[in-house]
């Protein structure tokens, strides 16, 4: 998965830089979770630390720029189990 850089508004992906290029994401984003590979990853849970098994993940289509005649493309954002880093899934863009 690709780091990116999201800025979001009431939590939900607003826009995002991949490629050195801004995208501005368009209304109705959608979030589902995930459970993560926790059995893979960790032995057991550190004593005091809570740990999360689910990533957000939100799929939304985005232009760049605020050009409206740019085409929508859908992207696959993942927020990190920190809640603050931010990733792109890998999965082909599909122009909508």
């Amino acid at each position: 998965m690709e780091s990116i850089e999201v800025t979001t508004a009431a939590g939900a992906p607003a826009s995002f830089i991949r490629g050195g290029r801004t995208w501005h994401v368009a209304p109705e984003p959608v979030r589902w979770y995930e459970r993560t590979d926790w059995w893979t990853t960790a032995t057991r849970m550190p004593k005091g630390e809570m740990t999360l098994m689910d990533m957000e993940v939100w799929r939304v289509q985005a232009r760049i720029g605020h050009n409206p005649r740019t085409p929508l493309v859908t992207f696959e954002l993942v927020l990190g189990l920190d809640r603050v880093s931010w990733s792109e899934r890998s999965m082909d863009a599909v122009a909508a």
